[in-house]
């Protein structure tokens, strides 16, 4: 004998949507450190080198730079997660495809980056060639979206 009865719909809730988003922002950070490693290597860099660049200190540790780079694209993730559930309501954004979301996210962090963080400072990922820290965040943000849309 089966139990044929409906599922009722679990309402996403605050602390579900962070927790979401931390993992798929961990999950797409590591999609976007491959991107930035064979990258790299087109432009004759290790991946060593690549990942030491996320390092905040004057190491240039490709451990830290590792664990540094996807502690970031958690936070990322997870306040992606946050804006997703409280703009799920709102007509013009929620019938858009997530993966197109994350896009636009990811390139927005992208410009943020470009434009406020990396322009300034003399940080070591000013190395990473513009167009390839645009194709790493866009690959970030796709594989966001993705992700978070299967939620």
């Amino acid at each position: 004998m089966t139990d044929n009865k409906p599922l009722a719909a679990k309402k996403t809730t605050m602390g579900d949507a962070a927790v979401d988003g931390l993992i798929a922002g961990i999950g797409a950070g590591v999609v976007m450190a491959a991107v930035l490693v064979v990258a790299g290597l087109l432009v004759g860099d290790g991946p060593g080198v690549v990942l030491g660049r996320f390092d905040p200190g004057t190491a240039a540790s490709p451990v830290t730079g590792s664990l540094m780079h996807l502690a970031v694209s958690g936070v990322y993730g997870a306040l992606f997660g946050l804006g997703r559930r409280l703009i799920s309501g709102w007509q013009p954004v929620s019938r858009l495809p997530g993966w197109l979301i994350g896009l636009a996210y990811g390139l927005g962090l992208w410009a943020v980056a470009q434009a406020s963080l990396l322009s300034g400072a003399e940080s070591p990922l000013q190395e990473v060639p513009a167009l390839y820290f645009a194709l790493a965040h866009a690959v970030f943000g796709l594989t966001l979206g993705l992700a978070m849309a299967r939620k």
